[in-house]
């Protein structure tokens, strides 16, 4: 029996009164162990640690799933003057950071030293120390170091564009809602990043509500968050 996709969390604190919260993870951040790592964020929110950096050195796949958790607090965290910071990514997963155009968004550092500096909070000699004792998540578990599913086989030619395929067609003039106007424009212009997707939606429906989180989340709930997924689909309306 194959063993199950595990995530393993530790957290620690450093600088003055313990500021700037540091998670470290390990394992596959996917849709069934995303809610773990959100579960240590909500509880430093409410906790009012608004000052966290995570390090992914240990982290071999990150799922939609995974990377929605970063950005979905992250303008609460910030209306706090706070932020989320990345560290420690793999060649793999950065490359995914970087197609995803989470760059724009979340800022990611090579080492846990610069993460640490870009917060500009004073250290002290002692190293990071546990919070207050609390350990918000420990796993002893084994990690289990890939993912059925690999990050190139993800992006292969054989990955589904969309659950349903009615719901990706988009009609000229036909547009009445956010994803109607995304799923149009990707048809109109797959290679087209979620900036540039986003500002092309308020052009042709400024009545409609568009920013970079909701044209992320509509590619994301129809497959097509990679640009190959969305050629895929152009090209397929295109001989229809």
């Amino acid at each position: 029996m194959p063993a199950m996709e595990e995530i393993k969390l530790s957290l620690s604190q450093t600088g003055p009164a313990g500021e700037l919260s540091i998670i470290r993870v390990d394992g596959v951040v996917d849709t069934i162990t995303a809610s773990e790592l959100e579960t240590v964020i909500e509880k430093l929110i409410g906790q009012k640690k608004y000052k966290i950096l995570v390090d992914l050195g240990g982290v071999e796949y990150i799922s939609s799933a995974g990377w929605g958790i970063f950005i979905s607090r992250i303008q609460e965290i910030r209306d706090q003057e706070g932020d989320i910071k990345l560290v420690n990514m793999i060649p793999n997963v950065y490359e995914i950071y970087e197609l995803l155009e989470f760059e724009n968004i979340i800022p990611a550092f090579d080492t846990l030293d610069s993460g640490k500096k870009a917060f500009k909070i004073p250290m002290s000699d002692d190293g990071d120390r546990p919070g207050n004792g609390d350990k918000v998540w420990k796993s002893d578990d084994q990690i289990v170091p890939e993912r059925g599913m690999t990050i190139q086989s993800a992006m292969s030619p054989g990955t589904k564009t969309s659950a349903d395929d009615s719901q990706a067609q988009p009609l000229r003039g036909s547009a009445k809602n956010a994803e109607d106007v995304i799923l149009w424009l990707v048809v109109e212009d797959p290679f087209g990043s979620i900036g540039e997707l986003a500002e092309q939606a308020i052009e042709e429906a400024p009545h409609l509500k568009f920013g970079w989180w909701t044209v992320f989340s509509i590619l994301r709930r129809n497959r097509l968050l990679s640009r190959r997924a969305r050629f895929r689909l152009a090209r397929r309306k295109s001989r229809q």
